[in-house]
């Protein structure tokens, strides 16, 4: 998998792999691997909010965030039958 990055991004891993004297890339994809269930989590709950299941989307988003940033963020969501 080839990834396009925005400069700060690069800058960022650049400069983790200086200070570590690892690969960028190695950084890269052990963040991902460490990011991934957070990932399948937001699929998830996108998957519901898309299906128009918002109050089960919300549940699921409060599940991995917690209430308060749950709010916030089920504002931002493509929620069917709110907008």
């Amino acid at each position: 998998m080839a990834l396009t990055l925005s400069p700060e991004a690069q800058a960022a891993l650049t400069d983790m792999a200086d200070a570590t004297g690892r690969p960028a890339s190695t950084i890269a994809a052990e963040i991902l691997l460490e990011m991934a269930p957070m990932l399948h989590d937001a699929a998830k709950v996108t998957r519901l909010a898309t299906a128009g299941k918002n109050a089960a989307a919300k549940r699921a988003l409060a599940h991995m965030l917690g209430d308060g940033m749950a709010s916030i963020i089920s504002e931002q969501l493509p929620l069917k039958g709110t907008r």
